[in-house]
């Protein structure tokens, strides 16, 4: 979690919703989809894409953490598609599917 009473925090943050350049997106966009994966590489036990998706609604970056949201759900969709499904998909969809909630209530969604 973001420490928001942080100095560094204060300077970053941004009650509005900032725009962010294509590029840029797209960039974000690999790196939240890398820290996924070592999210749920790590059996849940790292927080490094909900710090991340966290970092970026405090920055007002309100696109990039919904790009983040679109990358879960379909991550969601291929593994409730995928047969059979192990307790290790299982357990993955779990965390992928509470992680999901939490950026969502972060977002005020």
């Amino acid at each position: 979690m973001i420490k928001t009473a942080a100095p560094i925090m204060q300077t970053l943050y941004q009650q509005d919703e900032v725009e962010v350049s294509p590029e840029r997106r797209a960039f974000l966009a690999c790196k939240g989809q890398r820290l996924y994966g070592k999210y749920c590489g790590t059996h849940g036990r790292g927080i490094c894409a909900e710090s991340f998706a966290e970092y970026h609604i405090w920055r007002g970056e309100y696109a990039v953490v919904r790009d983040f949201l679109v990358f879960l759900n379909k991550q969601v969709d291929y593994i409730r598609q995928t047969t059979p499904i192990t307790p290790d998909l299982e357990a993955h969809l779990r965390l992928t599917a509470r992680l999901m909630e939490r950026i969502s209530g972060l977002l005020g969604e």
